[in-house]
């Protein structure tokens, strides 16, 4: 099921992507006609950064389902053996839960920025750049939450990464 549902809500978050594509090239459509080709359009930026993150989620779900597959339903095609036939690269090859752990927190991490970044482009979009608390809130507590959950990843450590060491 649970492979099932990742790759169902993966090919959801592929059209959402084309979607949030499709609106910004529109947006950009209706601003060449409007003859004013001078100034940048932030709403269309803002789709344009919406829609490759909904891509890069859907292809961490399509990872996930990999995962769970290779380690779960099917674990006798893990073996290094098998593995290595298939000559899939290095990130695609799952070896343990703590390795899709730390991939879904990356993500949450991107996510996080992605809509810091969004938060900050509609905010400094007006023309008076008078900012509501609201807003000062939101820009302050969105770096907070990465800045954390990065410190958390830290000291956790679900998955450690190879050091480069030179050989001797």
């Amino acid at each position: 099921m649970a492979v099932l549902g990742s790759l169902v809500s993966s090919v959801l978050m592929f059209f959402l992507g084309l979607y949030d594509i499709y609106l910004a090239f529109m947006q950009g459509i209706s601003l060449a006609t409007e003859a004013t080709q001078g100034s940048p359009n932030a709403l269309a930026v803002i789709k344009v950064i919406e829609g490759l993150d909904r891509f890069l989620i859907a292809i961490v779900l399509l990872y996930f389902a990999y995962g769970v597959y290779s380690l779960f339903i099917r674990p006798d095609e893990g073996t290094r053996e098998k593995r290595d036939e298939l000559a899939l690269p290095s990130w695609l090859k799952v070896k343990e839960v703590g390795q899709l752990k730390q991939v879904v927190a990356e993500v949450i991490m991107v996510i996080i920025f992605v809509l810091f970044l969004r938060v900050a482009m509609q905010a400094f979009q007006r023309s008076d750049l008078v900012l509501s608390l609201e807003q000062i809130g939101s820009l302050l507590v969105l770096p907070l939450c990465a800045t954390l959950l990065a410190l958390a990843l830290k000291l956790v450590e679900l998955h450690p990464k190879k050091t480069w060491r030179p050989k001797k």
